[in-house]
């Protein structure tokens, strides 16, 4: 039985920095699209890496076209509070008022976690919005900043709903934390490469998610998988007078077997710590990363996901 990842409807793609989460985030984007559904990427924070892979640009407050089916939008947690305060305070003369005065722009800066809960609290909104033909989007895909802030921004609603014994702050924190932690809704994909730190702080990151934020899990994605089909010491050294292209080649082949002697030791341990379904993608050799790409790579997490089991299944 294939997984089904895809039927849920919000996907939080986190992951340390630099392992190719934006990469993941807009496969996972582009395979929810290319399956009829309304998709909306969404960027927490500033950034240009995933807009430029999505050939958009990546400014806009309001989500930029894709393709037919896909729409990308970065969250700016201030601009997600004035968005809320305007939903909030109908007279549009007081809500310009409040946003653009001086007092507002201090607060903003200086509340502890509040664009954190607002950036989170979009994502719900998102979520919750509706169109003439029902939800607005079949699905958001969530690439969330870099794993320790990330945790802080899913952290932000449980601990706004605490910190509220009642009122508005917590009763919207409660609505978030809903979406966060209801496992029909939402997963929680990590993204890593198989390498030591991203590894350690993998495993870490799978523990906070699980035993304190009590996320629903989806599915682990390996980034940069070398497979070569030779150990490193296999790779003969170059016969005495060989030209510099077979020198070169050989050495390739010896950096590229040690990468993936490396690659295997620590997928050993992410699978012994991180007892998640798990999708390996490949190490591109390539100038250029677009849309074409992330579509090669998508075609190599299709092929796995086609074979995991279903969530809860033996």
């Amino acid at each position: 039985m294939a997984h089904d990842l895809f039927e849920r409807r919000v996907f939080f793609v986190v992951g340390k920095g630099g392992v190719g989460k934006s990469t993941v985030a807009a496969l996972l984007a582009v395979a929810v699209a290319e399956r009829g559904k309304r998709v909306l990427l969404a960027q927490m924070g500033p950034g240009r890496r995933l807009a430029e892979v999505l050939g958009v640009d990546g400014g806009s407050e309001a989500p930029a076209e894709v393709f037919p089916g896909l729409c990308f939008l970065t969250i700016d947690g201030e601009t997600a509070l004035g968005e809320y305060l305007g939903l909030v305070l109908a007279v549009k003369r007081v809500h310009r008022l409040v946003v653009g005065s001086k007092l507002y722009h201090h607060f903003v800066a200086a509340a502890p976690g509040l664009k954190e809960l607002m950036t989170v609290g979009k994502i719900w909104y998102e979520e919750q919005l509706e169109s003439g033909r029902g939800r607005k989007w079949d699905a958001i895909v969530v690439d969330a900043p870099a794993t320790g802030h990330s945790l802080q921004y899913l952290r932000m609603p449980a601990a706004a709903y605490e910190a509220f014994g009642a009122g508005l702050v917590r009763r919207e924190a409660r609505r978030v934390l809903d979406l966060l932690e209801d496992p029909g809704r939402t997963a929680v994909c990590p993204v890593t490469t198989a390498e030591e730190m991203p590894v350690n702080e993998t495993t870490e990151m799978y523990t906070q998610l699980r035993e304190r934020l009590r996320m629903p899990l989806g599915v682990l994605f390996v980034n940069r998988v070398h497979a070569a089909p030779l150990a490193p010491e296999a790779v003969p050294a170059a016969p005495a007078g060989a030209s510099s292209l077979v020198v070169d080649v050989l050495r390739c082949g010896r950096e590229e077997a040690g990468w993936s002697a490396i690659n295997a030791h620590y997928l050993a341990r992410l699978r012994a710590n991180v007892p998640m379904p798990t999708v390996e993608l490949p190490f591109l050799f390539s100038e250029e990363f677009g849309l074409s790409e992330v579509r090669r790579l998508l075609g190599h997490a299709e092929r796995q996901l086609a074979t995991l089991p279903a969530a809860g299944a033996p």
